[in-house]
């Protein structure tokens, strides 16, 4: 159900364009380029592998970011249908995720092509790539069954999202990379962020690199924390998510 919904909102999004839900992906490339350019010429950054590395890391955080506004919205947005159609209370942050996912799936094709043209090694860290979007796809979940209700139950919850996803963008290794950077540094402008860990634990493999050990472990205890929060808090809250709406 929530698959079906998802794609028939997508569709409806991008009704009586020629490229339809193809946008996403032109969109995803103007971002990339753009960014590559500036912040490779800004930073003298090797094109070879800088390229790759923006493009990957832009890609799964709008991914991420996707799903963490969507599903601070996503209760708020099916209160007409919560509040009168008898139906699982989880189908809004399913749903959020699938059209997130879904998106995220047309943009993947770019990261592919990247890969193919810059020629980027593939090697046995490879095999960690599906376990990073299993992660990330988790985590996706989990954050819309309590952000959802808490954004329905405190309303400045939503803009507060909006307004710190913004924010994370320049707290997030997209266009910077950790190696120029001191510990200091990097724990400074990274080491509190959740979307970093999430980010270089999915982007590391695909680049041929192992994930350090700290990635491993922050992704880990990001990925045990949310999943109990999401659980509790929506189990907690599902029977009094209608008087909020």
């Amino acid at each position: 159900m929530w698959w079906s919904l998802s794609v028939q909102a997508i569709r409806s999004q991008y009704r009586r364009t020629y490229l339809g839900p193809w946008w996403i992906t032109v969109q995803q490339v103007i971002f990339v380029v753009g960014l590559s350019l500036l912040f490779g010429t800004l930073l003298n950054q090797d094109k070879q592998t800088f390229i790759p590395y923006v493009t990957i890391g832009f890609i799964a955080f709008s991914w991420m970011t996707s799903m963490m506004t969507g599903g601070a919205n996503s209760i708020i947005s099916s209160g007409p249908t919560i509040k009168t159609s008898p139906g699982p209370l989880s189908l809004p942050a399913l749903r959020n995720f699938a059209m997130a996912t879904i998106q995220f799936l047309h943009s993947a094709v770019v990261i592919v092509v990247v890969m193919i043209i810059f020629q980027v090694p593939v090697g046995w860290p490879i095999v960690l790539a599906p376990l990073g979007l299993l992660v990330i796809t988790v985590n996706g979940i989990a954050l819309g069954l309590w952000l959802g209700p808490l954004a329905a139950r405190y309303r400045d919850v939503g803009p507060i999202v909006v307004s710190l996803s913004s924010v994370l963008f320049f707290f997030t290794p997209i266009f910077w990379t950790t190696d120029d950077l001191s510990r200091q540094q990097i724990a400074w402008l990274a080491g509190w962020n959740p979307f970093a860990y999430l980010l270089e634990f999915f982007r590391s493999p695909l680049l041929d690199q192992w994930p350090t050990v700290a990635v491993c472990l922050g992704t880990a205890g990001i990925t045990v924390a949310n999943v109990l929060g999401g659980v509790l808090h929506f189990s907690r809250t599902r029977e009094r998510l209608a008087y909020w709406l």
